[in-house]
């Protein structure tokens, strides 16, 4: 529906709710109704305050309670996005980022952060059957699904059997291709393991998220065919976009 079909009423002022919770109950209605499911994103501030007829300071009273209720993301500078239906993210024998993301017609992409190599943390040692104070390759990465963030993910890998994988990566190779380079044709998921956490101040900038809304964590080891250990990995998925699917004995 156009921005300019939506009520234009302004908010009873004796009803006896603030008029910002009026706001927001109604902006919020809309949501739900998809009325900007086609723009993606709420009209301007200055936009809503004319159309309810209060002040900037009532309006992002409403605004910030959106962004609290999780209806809305506000980057300063681009613009109000509305927060679209969870996404479904299987975790299974086959665990796979970009076909998780095409099966629901979104777009995957990822944004290489940090890659390097380092002694093993004590955590990826053991996961990976490494002895203490092997090295590892580490990569960091920022994964998007339609351009927008909805995890980080940390991998360690073996130094030893993927020597040149982060030049690899560098050069914009995928993982799976590059593990193949390595002799790695297929691997599965050997382990997910799920717990939540709040966010750090960095995370919550990198994910575009508020600090006071919980992440959904998984640690993982994939394996190659013979069950050797290829990969421990990390990663912290936004809870207000992302939903965990759990597939029990399904390999697809």
């Amino acid at each position: 529906m156009p921005f300019s079909q939506l009520s234009s009423h302004a908010p009873g002022r004796r009803s006896g709710v603030a008029v910002w919770k009026q706001i927001a109950d109604t902006l919020g209605t809309e949501i739900r109704d998809r009325a900007y499911a086609l723009a993606g994103r709420l009209p301007g501030e200055v936009e809503l305050a004319a159309r309810f007829n209060v002040n900037r300071h009532t309006m992002r009273q409403a605004l910030a309670a959106l962004q609290t209720d999780g209806l809305v993301r506000i980057e300063p500078g681009r613009g109000m996005f509305i927060q679209h239906e969870l996404m479904d993210y299987a975790l299974s024998k086959r665990t796979r980022f970009s076909e998780n993301l095409l099966r629901q017609g979104l777009l995957p992409s990822k944004q290489l952060l940090t890659a390097r190599q380092m002694a093993a943390p004590e955590r990826a040692a053991r996961e990976l059957k490494l002895d203490k104070g092997a090295s590892v390759l580490m990569v960091e990465t920022l994964d998007e699904a339609n351009e927008a963030p909805i995890g980080l993910a940390t991998a360690y890998y073996p130094a030893l059997r993927f020597a040149g994988l982060l030049e690899m990566l560098a050069l914009g190779d995928r993982t799976t291709d590059i593990l193949k380079h390595f002799g790695v044709q297929d691997y599965l998921r050997a382990q997910s393991r799920v717990t939540t956490q709040m966010p750090s101040d960095e995370t919550a900038r990198l994910l575009k998220q508020l600090t006071t809304r919980p992440l959904l964590c998984v640690e993982s080891v994939d394996v190659d065919m013979e069950g050797t250990p290829i990969k421990y990995g990390e990663t912290v998925f936004c809870g207000d976009r992302v939903q965990l699917l759990v597939n029990a004995g399904d390999e697809a």
